[in-house]
C-alpha cells in the first residue's frame, strides 16, 4: 500500500511538471491544410489540422505570440476567423498564395474586443453573405497585409473598425460590389492607416459603394488609390473624414465617377496632405472635388492636383482655421462654368495662403477664384501663384458687415482667354465686392503681380472698397471711391507699376506658359520692400516652377525679384570676379581627422552577457558581438556614440522633443544618445571587437545608430554612422 502511494505521487509530480513545461512553451507554429488535415492532428508541419477555427482555438493553449501557417490553396468555403479571446493577442496567421476565405452566413473576420493586436496576411476574402461588415475590428489592433477583399454582399461596409480599435492595411485591395456603405470605415474613437492600398468599385450596380469613411477617427493614407468607377445613386465619397482628430493624405490617387459624390471630404477635421491627385470622371456631376471645412487647427495642403471632366467646384475650403495650400495645380474643364476654387472664410485671422499654385477655370466660369465673406476678416492671400480663366479671374465678395483682405503678391493673373490682355467689357482680373449689410469692407493688394486684365471695385452704400497696386505689370486704371463704386490706384508710372499691354513687353511671343522674355519690363522690378505679406506670413523663397525667386535677370549683377509668378532664370552676363581674399601669415589650421570605410560585422548581433564594452576580438566568443573597422586620416582619438532611435515631432523644418508647442506636430524619429566609448587610432586602418555593452550593461533588443567622431590636434572632425541591431 505504501509503495503505491509513493508511485502515485511520483506520477503526480511529473504530470505537474509536464503540465509547467507546456504552459511555459511559447511562440509555436500551427498549420491548416483542408487536403489531408485533421483537427484531430497536433496541427505540426508534418500533421496540420484541417479547419481555421479549431488552429486558433489550438493556438489558444500555448503562451504567444503565435502563428498560424493555412496552407494549400483553394476555397476553406464557410470558414471564420474569430478572435476575440487575451490569448489571441499577437496571433498571426499567413496564407499561401491563392487561400480564400468564403462566407454566405455573415462577417469573415471578426476581432476583438480582447485581442491588442493581431495579424492576418496573404488571404482572399469573399464575402456574399449580406449580413454586415466582411471583416470587423473592434477594440484591438489588425494588421492587414497583401490581402485582397471581395465584398458582393451589398448590405454594409467591407471592414469596419469600431471605437477603440485600430486598423493598419498595407500592400491590399479592397473591392466593392452593390454596396452603399465603405469600403473602409473607422467609426468614432478608431484609427485607420491605410499603406500601398487600392479600393475600387465595378460596374455591375448603380448603387455603388464610398471608398474611405472616418468619423471621429484618425485617418492616415500613403501611397494609396480610391478608384470608384461607377455609382449614380450612391453618393458615398471616395474619402470622407468628420470630425476626425487627425486626417493625413500622402501620394494617394482618387478618381471618383459618381454622380452624387464629392470625391474628397474633409469636415471639421485638420488636415495634412503631401501629395493627392483627385480627378472627378462623371462629366454631368456637379459635386465638389475636394470639399474641405476647417474648423479645427490649422492645416496644410501641398501638391495636390484636382482636375477632371465635371461641371463642380475643384476645391471648396471653408474655414476658421489658417489654411495653407502650396504647389498644387486645381482646374476645371473647358464645359464647366463653376469656379476652380471657392474659398468661404468665416473668421479673423490669416484665412488662406495660395503659394506656388495654379488655379485655373473655364474662360465663361463666373470666377476662377471666388473669395466670399461670412464673417468679419474673410482673408486671402496669393503667393507665386498663377489664377487663369472665368469672367472674373478672382472675385471676391464680403457679405457681412467688416473688413476682409485679398492680397496679390507676385503672381500671375490671366482672365478670359489665356495669352490676351483686356479681353472684352466685362472681363475683370480683380472683381471687388462689398455689399448686402452697411459696414462690409473690402480691401485688395495687388504687389510685385502681372494682371493682364482691368480691376473692378463695387460696393453698396454704407460700405467701402478698394484696390491698390504697387510694383506690377496691370491695365493703367484710376477711380475715385464714392457714387457705388470703391477705389482703384493702380496707374501705370506711379507706385512702380507699368503697363500690361502690349503683351510683347513682357513675354515672348507667341506667348507660352507667362515665362518672361529677357527684355521684359518685369525683369528685375520689384525691390524687397514692395513684398510684404499679410499677418506675419513669408514670402516664398523659389516661384511657380521652384527656381529661385530673386535672381539677377538683366545682367546688372543685382539680384532683384521679377513681376509675375515666374522669375527669370539664366539670362544675367556673368559678373565680376570678386577681389582676391588676403592670406594670413600665421600658421595654417592643421587639418582634422577624417573616417572613412566605417562598417560593422555583423551588423545585426547578440550582445555579450557578461564583460567590457570593448575586447579583444580574438578573445571575444563569436556569437557575442561585432567587429568595428574603419580608416582614420591620422593617429588621434575617436569617439564612439550608441543612439537610440526614438519618437519626436515635427516643429518648423525641425525633430523635436514632444511637447505643447509642437502637439500637432507630424511623428518623426530622433536619436538619443546612450553613452559612448573612445579608441585610440593609428593613421591607416583600425579596428576593435565591440561587445553590445555599455556601461556595464547589455543593449535591449532592437536597432541603434553608432557614431564615430575623430578627435585629434586639429579638434573634431566630420562625423559618420552606421546602422546595426541587437537581436534577442
Amino acid at each position: 500500500m505504501e509503495r503505491s502511494l509513493r508511485v502515485i505521487g511520483i506520477l503526480l509530480i511529473a504530470a505537474c511538471l509536464a503540465g509547467a513545461g507546456a504552459g511555459a512553451a511559447s511562440a509555436a507554429t500551427f498549420y491548416v491544410n483542408q487536403r489531408g488535415g485533421l483537427d484531430t492532428n497536433p496541427c505540426s508541419k508534418a500533421a496540420p489540422c484541417e479547419t481555421i477555427e479549431h488552429t486558433i482555438v489550438k493556438a489558444r493553449t500555448v503562451k504567444g505570440p503565435n502563428t498560424i501557417e493555412v496552407e494549400n490553396e483553394g476555397v476553406y468555403e464557410g470558414q471564420k476567423i474569430t478572435l476575440n479571446e487575451a490569448s489571441d493577442k499577437g496571433l498571426t496567421i499567413n496564407a499561401e498564395p491563392g487561400v480564400v476565405l468564403g462566407s454566405k452566413t455573415g462577417t469573415i473576420v471578426i476581432v476583438g474586443p480582447a485581442p491588442e493586436s493581431v495579424k492576418l496576411t496573404g488571404f482572399k476574402f469573399v464575402d456574399v453573405s449580406g449580413a454586415g461588415a466582411a471583416i470587423e475590428a473592434g477594440r484591438g489592433g489588425l494588421v492587414l497585409e497583401n490581402i485582397e477583399l471581395s465584398d458582393q454582399a451589398g448590405s454594409g461596409d467591407g471592414i469596419e473598425v469600431v471605437q477603440g480599435a485600430s486598423l493598419t492595411m498595407k500592400n491590399s485591395t479592397v473591392e466593392m460590389e452593390g454596396s452603399n456603405h465603405f469600403a473602409v470605415a473607422g467609426l468614432e474613437g478608431s484609427e485607420v492607416t491605410l499603406e500601398g492600398v487600392k479600393i475600387l468599385n465595378g460596374l455591375a450596380s448603380a448603387d455603388e459603394s464610398g471608398g474611405v469613411d472616418a468619423s471621429e477617427s484618425k485617418l492616415s493614407m500613403t501611397n494609396s488609390t480610391v478608384a470608384l468607377e461607377s455609382g449614380s445613386a450612391g453618393g458615398k465619397s471616395a474619402i470622407n473624414a468628420e470630425k476626425s482628430p487627425s486626417v493625413s493624405l500622402q501620394n494617394d490617387v482618387v478618381k471618383q465617377s459618381d454622380l452624387n459624390a464629392i470625391g474628397v471630404r474633409v469636415l471639421a477635421s485638420p488636415v495634412t496632405v503631401n501629395g493627392l491627385t483627385l480627378e472627378m470622371a462623371n462629366s454631368t456631376s456637379k459635386q465638389l472635388g475636394f470639399g474641405f471645412l476647417n474648423t479645427a487647427g490649422p492645416s496644410t495642403i501641398s501638391q495636390m492636383k484636382v482636375s477632371g471632366k465635371w461641371v463642380g467646384i475643384g476645391a471648396f475650403v471653408q474655414a476658421t482655421q489658417p489654411t495653407t495650400i502650396t504647389d498644387s495645380n486645381i482646374a476645371t474643364p473647358p464645359l464647366s462654368l463653376a469656379p476652380a476654387m471657392a474659398y468661404f472664410g468665416a473668421k479673423g485671422g490669416s484665412g488662406l495662403l495660395l503659394q506656388r499654385s495654379v488655379v485655373s477655370s473655364a474662360k465663361t466660369a463666373e470666377a476662377s477664384l471666388a473669395v466670399e465673406g461670412l464673417a468679419e476678416g474673410t482673408n486671402a492671400t496669393l503667393d507665386s501663384s498663377e489664377v487663369l480663366g472665368g469672367l472674373d479671374a478672382i472675385k471676391l465678395q464680403q457679405k457681412v458687415a467688416g473688413a476682409s483682405t485679398l492680397t496679390i503678391s507676385a503672381s500671375t493673373v490671366d482672365a478670359n482667354v489665356p495669352g490676351t490682355a483686356e479681353d472684352a467689357p466685362g472681363v475683370n482680373g480683380v472683381f471687388s465686392q462689398a455689399s448686402t449689410e452697411p459696414g462690409a469692407t473690402t480691401k485688395v493688394s495687388i504687389q510685385g503681380s502681372i494682371v493682364l486684365e482691368k480691376q473692378a471695385s463695387i460696393v453698396e452704400a454704407g460700405d467701402t472698397g478698394s484696390i491698390a497696386c504697387s510694383y506690377s505689370a496691370v491695365p493703367s486704371q484710376v477711380q475715385a471711391a464714392g457714387s457705388g463704386s470703391g477705389g482703384i490706384a493702380c496707374a501705370s508710372g506711379t507706385n512702380g507699376n507699368t503697363e500690361a499691354n502690349p503683351l510683347s513687353s513682357l513675354f515672348p511671343e507667341p506667348l507660352s506658359g507667362y515665362q518672361l522674355s529677357p527684355s521684359s519690363s518685369a525683369v528685375d522690378s520689384v525691390p524687397a520692400s514692395a513684398v510684404t505679406l499679410p499677418f506675419g506670413l513669408t514670402p516664398s523663397t523659389t516661384d511657380l516652377a521652384g527656381n529661385p525667386r530673386v535672381v539677377d535677370g538683366n545682367g546688372d549683377c543685382i539680384a532683384i525679384q521679377d513681376k509675375g509668378a515666374l522669375e527669370l532664370q539664366g539670362h544675367s552676363a556673368p559678373c565680376p570676379m570678386p577681389p582676391p581674399v588676403k592670406t594670413s601669415t600665421s600658421a595654417p589650421k592643421p587639418l582634422a581627422g577624417v573616417i572613412t570605410a566605417l562598417t560593422i560585422s555583423p551588423n545585426a548581433f547578440s550582445a555579450a552577457p557578461k564583460g567590457a564594452t570593448i575586447s579583444r576580438a580574438k578573445k571575444a566568443k563569436k556569437k557575442y558581438g561585432a567587429k568595428i573597422s574603419y580608416r582614420d586620416s591620422q593617429a588621434g582619438t575617436t569617439t564612439f556614440t550608441v543612439l537610440m532611435p526614438v519618437t519626436g515631432r515635427t516643429q518648423g523644418r525641425s525633430c523635436r522633443k514632444p511637447s505643447k508647442a509642437n502637439r500637432h506636430g507630424r511623428r518623426c524619429t530622433l536619436y538619443k544618445a546612450l553613452g559612448t566609448f573612445t579608441h585610440a587610432d593609428v593613421a591607416g586602418l583600425n579596428s576593435l571587437h565591440f561587445s553590445g555593452r555599455l556601461r556595464g550593461k547589455k543593449l535591449a533588443k532592437g536597432s541603434y545608430r553608432l557614431q564615430a567622431v575623430p578627435n585629434d590636434a586639429a579638434g573634431n572632425g566630420a562625423a559618420v554612422s552606421v546602422k546595426f541591431t541587437i537581436k534577442k
